[in-house]
């Protein structure tokens, strides 16, 4: 009565042993690498042929090699089999010798190129006007093949595709060598996109995925892949499935760690319809990460996506609030639900699986939970300004009358002592009188254009302001520009905000003074006087944002100063276009009627048209606010 339950106890586990090297074998065969071989170039036009189309054809071999993603049937292997069937390496000339030789070695595919174009051009070096090398001299080389895949079971040319390259060298192979090297990057990029990885999910667990496949057969950490509705067939290889453009996809997963035969992916965005066995494949193209609001602390959020799926700090994304679904009326299936973004957040902190990051717009109504879609990257806001106040006015008023003796020959003006004076040929006496001179305003008004960017993390802002000083009836007037730095303190953030800032600037003013004196001076070179000045300011202003426009106030003070007056004269030399050069000569004091002029402070009004702009690269959507289901 025993016997039977020995023998059920010895069954079992044979059994199970049995199930789990079945298991074991099929997980093996899941993937198999096809077997690859690249042909000989041909084609090269001048010298060194054979070394060259030798090299092309070495770079390719090696990185599709270090691809990792197909076993590579080398040279030495097919010239064996070339031998002992007793053919030459030199009598494989059309393709059905090729295939028959591929047969033989086990070779599933070839690669065949062909050069289309080979030229080298020289540059002779470039020099300064210091007679020195600004640019060595050197060698322009561009190259450009054919590639075609010859499927070895069919006989036929499957996919095909055009390359080219451009090296630059010290010499003419350098050159040429550069450029295959390029070469050869865009040849294997271009294999790898017609023979993107394909296979499945093995195993699920929240948003991290194992696949079957590993670093031995090509994955690498960052890889993209596109998670599909399709169900992976244990009679069916997962690369063997076909996936067309109707093909549904679910989710997306970025790869984050490798081992030989396994890797481990993150699932972001909405995998809500991701389970076991579904059928993923490589994408080339750039994918934009979706994550969710974690927590949100007044400006900041923490999200759910971080390092491993290649978040850096300044990645951007959109925050996304939920407006309807569509629903087929009939069914009450849910289609695709719409989104629309309410604000923007900045990554500022990176950790292996999260982040953390900034809200710089409509932090009033993002809430945690919330969807963000990586958009592309956010420079800041930019603003012209336009605005009217009021500057104060210091300075001094020259309250004196003289008479001057104007020498038209030698262009000097002399004051004239007790009235003596001796009319001479080429001289006549100009009065000045100053003693009816107005007092300068204490205020008068200032027309003010800026222009700024703020950066939109750290909410610094850089100006730039031109000034126009209006003097009244006075024979003054002046102009300015600075360049300031400011901080904004948000009193309400994004709505109400106080900028202190410092800067400096530089500032031009003219004055008029009796014509014929200047004339004299400057030999008829100007007619009126010229004093610049360099200053530092510090400035403080109150901005209410509302949408695109902002309303303004500003307060600066500065240290604006006209005293050195000046007018220009002729040199006596020429420039390269024959004119008379001039300089600047400083004028006496008594005979400028406002020797001193300051404008100490301003306060203007204004409004602002601010503007978004973004960075260029990043991803991009045609349809940024539509989920499908």
């Amino acid at each position: 009565m025993l016997q039977p339950v020995q023998t059920k106890i010895c069954i079992f586990p044979a059994i199970f042993l049995l199930i789990m090297l079945y298991s074991l074998d099929s997980l093996g065969q899941i993937y198999n690498k096809e077997n690859v071989s690249v042909l000989p170039f041909d084609g090269w036009q001048g010298y060194n042929a054979d070394g060259f189309q030798e090299m092309l054809t070495g770079k390719i071999t090696t990185r599709i090699i270090n691809s990792q993603r197909f076993n590579v049937v080398d040279r030495a292997n097919l010239k064996r089999t070339i031998e002992e069937q007793n053919l030459q390496l030199s009598g494989i000339i059309d393709d059905s010798t090729v295939v028959e030789v591929g047969k033989l070695a086990g070779v599933q595919k070839f690669i065949v190129g062909n050069f289309t174009g080979n030229t080298v051009e020289h540059y002779p070096p470039k020099y300064n006007d210091d007679g020195k090398v600004k640019e060595k001299a050197y060698y322009q080389a561009t190259v450009s093949v054919t590639i075609r895949m010859l499927e070895v079971e069919s006989s036929h040319y499957g996919e095909s595709a055009e390359a080219s390259a451009s090296g630059r060298g010290e010499n003419s192979e350098a050159a040429f060598t550069h450029a295959l090297d390029s070469l050869a990057e865009s040849v294997v990029a271009e294999f790898e996109q017609h023979f993107a990885i394909q296979t499945f999910i093995k195993d699920l667990e929240r948003s991290t995925v194992t696949i079957p496949r590993g670093r031995d057969s090509g994955v690498k950490v960052g890889m993209n892949f596109v998670v599909h509705d399709l169900k992976h067939q244990s009679d069916l290889s997962p690369d063997k499935v076909e996936i067309n453009s109707n093909t549904g996809d679910i989710g997306r997963l970025k790869i984050v760690s490798t081992e030989s035969n396994t890797a481990q992916g993150r699932l972001f965005g909405d995998f809500s319809q991701v389970v076991v066995g579904n059928i993923i494949r490589e994408t080339k193209d750039r994918v934009k990460i979706e994550a969710s609001i974690l927590d949100k602390f007044f400006g900041r959020v923490t999200v759910n996506a971080g390092a491993d799926l290649g978040l850096t700090k300044g990645s951007t994304f959109n925050v996304m609030k939920q407006q309807k679904d569509i629903i087929d009326p009939k069914s009450g299936e849910v289609y695709a639900t719409r989104f629309k973004p309410i604000g923007t957040v900045i990554i500022t902190e990176v950790q292996p699986t999260f982040a953390r990051g900034k809200i710089v717009k409509g932090r009033y109504f993002i809430r945690e939970g919330m969807k963000l879609k990586e958009t592309t990257p956010f420079g800041g806001w930019a603003g012209l300004s336009i605005g009217y106040g009021l500057f104060n006015i210091e300075g001094d008023v020259n309250r004196t009358e003289s008479r001057f003796e104007l020498d038209t020959w030698k262009g000097t003006v002399s004051p004239i002592v007790r009235n003596q004076y001796r009319e001479t040929y080429g001289k006549e006496i100009a009065t000045v009188d100053y003693t009816d001179k107005a007092e300068l305003p204490q205020f008068s008004s200032v027309l003010q254009i800026s222009t700024y960017f703020k950066s939109p993390v750290r909410k610094v802002s850089t100006g730039l302001d031109f000034k126009l000083y209006n003097f009244g009836e006075q024979d003054l007037g002046a102009v300015s520009a600075d360049l300031s730095l400011s901080q904004n303190i948000g009193i309400l953030p994004e709505i109400l905000y106080l900028t202190p800032g410092i800067g400096f600037g530089i500032g031009r003013s003219t004055q008029q003074i009796p014509t014929n004196i200047v004339k004299t001076l400057s030999q008829g070179k100007d007619d009126q006087l010229t004093a610049y000045s360099f200053f530092v300011l510090g400035k403080l202003s109150a901005r209410l944002k509302l949408g695109k426009l902002v309303l303004w106030a500003d307060a600066d003070y500065h240290t604006l100063r006209f005293s050195q007056w000046e007018y220009r004269v002729g040199t006596g030399e020429t420039d390269e276009e024959g004119k008379e050069t001039t300089e600047r000569r400083l004028i006496a004091r008594n005979l400028v009627p406002y020797p001193d002029v300051r404008i100490p402070a301003t306060v203007s009004i204004g409004i602002t048209g601010e503007f978004d702009f973004t960075l260029p690269g990043g991803p991009s959507s045609s349809f940024p606010g539509l989920v499908r289901r």
